[in-house]
């Protein structure tokens, strides 16, 4: 796959859950800021959180990936609504006041229609500290009235097999933009959960050949060659 292939079938690019540190995964790092248009939004996960102090090693990085033109998401966890909203505002404050990150990923939120009001709430407060983006990340298809309290929705995450035999609710389409996350991807089979991603209307994809229990600790191989050609001066 190219960059041509990912914008012609799912309108934004790629979401990169960034769960990999730079001193374990610094070449996957660097090969996410390089300019090509493709990586359009980055989740950076500290230590499911920000962790307890600053991590220079991120810094530098964030100025790279902010210079070619990708988003930067806080990953806060939410617990399904279980954890108090004052901690998750806590770690917001603290990616806005460490790394300058201004927009927000909630991991772990709720589906049900009765945590509604509650990530409504979440959503508002993030909203007053600064966030310029609030995104909801569900991982299942969630209950329809949660569109209309975060910009992006992540309403898949899981394995390729799973994908393929999802059955897509009509809502996500034409309501607030939807991304899928999906692992275990044949590499040969790519092209094929592309299409899938574009048929269901996500804004947003990523796919990745990993899987285990985090298939978010590094680059897809095709994702990393690509951006590996493009630093070369290849198109």
């Amino acid at each position: 796959m190219n960059t041509r292939t990912v914008h012609a079938t799912v309108h934004n690019g790629l979401i990169v859950p960034a769960y990999f540190h730079p001193a374990l995964a610094g070449e996957d790092w660097a090969l996410l800021a390089v300019p090509t248009g493709l990586v359009r939004l980055v989740v950076l996960n500290i230590a499911n959180g920000p962790g307890h102090r600053p991590d220079p090693a991120f810094l530098p990085l964030l100025e790279r990936l902010r210079a070619a033109g990708s988003g930067v998401l806080g990953y806060v966890d939410t617990a399904y609504g279980q954890r108090p909203r004052a901690l998750t505002c806590l770690d917001l404050r603290r990616y806005q006041n460490w790394y300058g990150v201004s927009a927000v990923f909630f991991d772990r939120v709720s589906t049900d229609f009765g945590q509604v009001a509650h990530y409504a709430a979440l959503a508002e407060s993030a909203r007053l500290l600064g966030a310029e983006q609030v995104v909801f990340h569900h991982g299942a298809r969630p209950d329809p009235c949660y569109a209309e309290h975060a910009d992006l929705l992540g309403v898949f995450e899981g394995s390729f097999s799973a994908y393929q035999d999802t059955v897509w609710p009509q809502w996500t389409l034409g309501r607030a933009p939807v991304y899928h996350l999906v692992h275990g991807v044949p590499p040969e089979r790519m092209p094929e959960a592309l299409g899938l991603a574009a048929e269901r209307g996500a804004d947003h994809v990523y796919l990745t050949e990993r899987g285990g229990d985090n298939p978010w600790d590094g680059l897809p191989a095709w994702l990393a060659e690509h951006q590996r050609h493009a630093s070369r001066g290849g198109r």
